[in-house]
């Protein structure tokens, strides 16, 4: 899935935007789910970029750096790893045009190439050089070539490559992997001792596995799932009943929904739609 989702509000203050995807090698296939090479202009004064979960890990290239800032604070390193997202966080773009490489993820493959305990990074976009340092090789690699998204490109799989473990994988990821999938399947609506069952873990092991390997519990990756799958749906459908949203989602209440909904998102349910909308008619104009 093209993380398009990243960037709803994109559209409103970028000129232009690029967007190509590229499949990994086959032998990564079970690590990282594809590379995107992102081209963005943003007009002046451009209002915040905004991320929220998707449901994955990231590594982010960014070919020209000091692009982004968040909080008074400038993301002055080029290649930067994203922790599981399950916030809505605001980055302020500082520069006319943006170019940069996201790696994504499968669900445990970042935990199994790096062998990083994703919950210490929740949340976080931090400098990949201080959490994996045999990265270095490869920033210092991508920092003197030119930005050309193909020359990159070939740099980041093939130091990908050879991250790949020559031990056997982690015991419970093929257990983890399954859960993740299984959870995405139902939308998030399954109580945890059923899909202990599912998967064949006890429920201590599978929540301290979990999150190791993920980032967050699997309570919580439900959590998110499901409200990925409203905000799917919110973008998929012209007209909205929320009532019935509420209803089909299991959600305790309308107020309920809305809260939680900006917390992940950062907006209302109304106004992402709102401003679906407006691409949407702008696209067929």
């Amino acid at each position: 899935m093209i993380p398009l989702n990243i960037y709803i509000y994109l559209f409103f203050i970028l000129t232009n935007m690029l967007i190509s995807f590229t499949l990994p090698d086959p032998a990564l296939r079970p690590y990282v789910k594809g590379y995107f090479y992102i081209e963005l202009e943003a007009k002046p004064n451009a209002a915040p970029l905004d991320i929220h979960p998707v449901g994955y890990n990231t590594i982010a290239f960014t070919l020209n750096p000091k692009v982004f800032s968040s909080n008074d604070n400038d993301y002055d390193f080029s290649l930067s790893y994203h922790g599981y997202i399950c916030k809505h966080i605001s980055l302020l773009p500082l520069t006319p045009l943006i170019k940069m490489i996201v790696v994504s993820f499968t669900a445990t493959g970042a935990a199994q190439l790096f062998r990083i305990p994703q919950h210490e990074l929740l949340n976080q976009i931090v400098p990949f050089t201080d959490v994996f340092s045999a990265s270095k090789t490869l920033n210092a690699q991508l920092e003197e070539t030119d930005p050309c998204q193909k020359q990159a490109l070939v740099h980041i799989e093939k130091w990908l490559l050879q991250q790949i473990p020559a031990k056997a994988p982690f015991l419970y990821s093929p257990n983890i992997d399954e859960a993740c999938k299984i959870i995405q399947s139902c939308e998030g609506h399954i109580r945890i001792d059923e899909l202990c069952q599912k998967v064949g873990m006890s429920q201590r092991y599978l929540e301290s596995h979990f999150k190791e390997m993920i980032g967050v519990s699997p309570k919580l990756y439900c959590r998110i799932s499901r409200f990925i799958a409203v905000y799917q749906s919110i973008l998929q459908n012209s007209h909205v009943e929320w009532g019935e949203l509420v209803y089909r989602y299991r959600f305790f209440d309308q107020a309920h929904f809305i809260r939680d909904f900006k917390a992940f998102f950062g907006y209302s349910p109304s106004k992402i739609h709102l401003a679906n909308s407006h691409l949407t008619r702008k696209i067929i104009l």
